[in-house]
């Protein structure tokens, strides 16, 4: 009789364990990227009484004879399915598409999450709401390595500062063929033609570019000339020569090759040497009118880090005051054979098991990784009307082995009523 006691108990005490688990689910309905647990029996051992026998030549065989001595919890299963998206509008918020963790550490401990709950600490590191460091990898220059060792994400927002010399300049437009030889007279006469721009050196300081064009009499076997002289802040800088052919297209073989501009600077930064293209001008006649320009260059001055965003690949963008982007790092994304197998520890955080397998480390969009949204977060996928099914479930077959217990107390009574 105790058998069928204790067997309730089992009941009592495993049917307890699924609604903790069900209060867990509801509770961390708003938790993002909550996984929702399932909890799944079974028996806890069989008494044999009467083992099975095979038939004889004069009886048939006879099968096992065995009582059932209650139930045990077999698995706490974490279902990985995906949660739908919310848009909260904060660049720090992430949510993975697909398979994946965000890859996170404490100390000389990595753990795993699919909580995208982002923010910056006081360092300008990425950490999640138990202080974490988000792991990735920094750029060096804008270029990521990302087959180096993982490290904690940084955003200085307001302390990271940019700037980059100019290397090119590119000049376009046009200079007048209607001009005659120029002539310094007096009075000046013929083809001459000044214009300014902008440099920069690699502390983002700008400099003056002045660039003078003087139309003079070819030399053999050229249609047209003209000698351009530059200086960059009032000093000399290089000189050169741009031939045009009858077409008015520019005569690279009797240009100035590789033409440069030089200076030597005084204010810590690094001396200028710049490279000029010409060969997108041209020399047309346009009565008197000159629109030679230097169309681009590509230094810029000193900007600070305003904003940042991250791509599907997880590849972090900053945004600088002076208008320029570069590229900041790249988060790291984790994957396993058995996620299931992962072991949920304080905070939500998840760490591998010898049943999870070893983390396979790469970046999302690649290979099995899924993808990463910026300013969403993944929602818990726990369903409430399943979960309610389960609570009932759960609430009847706790009332049912409750109602063993008072049975066999009652039987019981009885057994000790028989003496009298």
């Amino acid at each position: 009789m105790s058998i069928a006691l204790f067997n309730a108990i089992t009941g009592l005490s495993n049917f307890q364990k699924v609604l903790d688990t069900v209060g867990n689910n509801i509770a961390n309905i708003s938790t993002p990227g909550y996984k929702k647990s399932t909890v799944t029996f079974k028996e806890l051992m069989s008494q044999t009484i009467k083992g099975a026998s095979a038939a004889g030549s004069d009886v048939g065989g006879t099968n096992p004879i065995q009582f059932g001595l209650g139930s045990a919890i077999g698995s706490t299963t974490k279902t990985y399915t995906q949660g739908n998206l919310e848009t909260t509008g904060r660049a720090t918020d992430l949510a993975i598409t697909g398979r994946g963790f965000f890859i996170v550490k404490n100390g000389g401990s990595s753990g795993y999450t699919r909580n995208g709950s982002f923010g910056l600490d006081n360092q300008g590191n990425l950490v999640d709401s138990n202080g974490y460091y988000v792991q990735g990898w920094m750029a060096k220059n804008g270029t990521v390595n990302n087959e180096g060792t993982l490290e904690n994400i940084t955003i200085p927002l307001g302390g990271s500062s940019i700037a980059k010399a100019t290397e090119n300049i590119t000049f376009d437009g046009n200079l007048d063929a209607s001009q005659d030889v120029y002539n310094a007279g007096p009075p000046e006469t013929g083809g001459i033609y000044t214009t300014e721009s902008t440099v920069y050196d690699s502390l983002g300081n700008p400099h003056t570019v002045e660039m003078t064009y003087t139309k003079v009499t070819p030399g053999t076997g050229i249609s047209s000339q003209w000698d351009w002289s530059a200086t960059i802040d009032g000093t000399a800088a290089g000189t050169g020569t741009l031939a045009y052919d009858t077409n008015g297209k520019m005569d690279e073989a009797n240009s100035t090759t590789d033409p440069t501009l030089t200076a030597t600077l005084t204010n810590g930064a690094e001396n200028l040497s710049i490279g000029l293209d010409f060969t997108k001008t041209t020399q047309l006649s346009s009565n008197g009118e000159y629109s030679i320009v230097a169309s681009e260059q590509d230094g810029y001055e000193s900007g600070v880090l305003q904003s940042f965003a991250v791509d599907k690949s997880g590849i972090i963008v900053g945004t600088y005051s002076n208008g320029m982007t570069q590229t900041l790092g790249q988060l790291a994304v984790a994957d396993f054979t058995n996620p299931e197998g992962l072991e949920v520890t304080d905070g939500g955080i998840l760490r591998a098991t010898s049943n999870s397998g070893i983390p396979q480390i790469g970046t999302a969009t690649t290979g099995s990784f899924g993808s990463m949204s910026s300013g969403t977060l993944e929602l818990s996928n726990v369903d409430l009307s399943s979960e309610f099914t389960k609570m009932i479930i759960a609430q009847r077959a706790f009332q049912a082995n409750s109602r063993v217990v008072s049975v066999m107390d009652q039987v019981m009574e009885e057994m000790a009523n028989l003496k009298r």
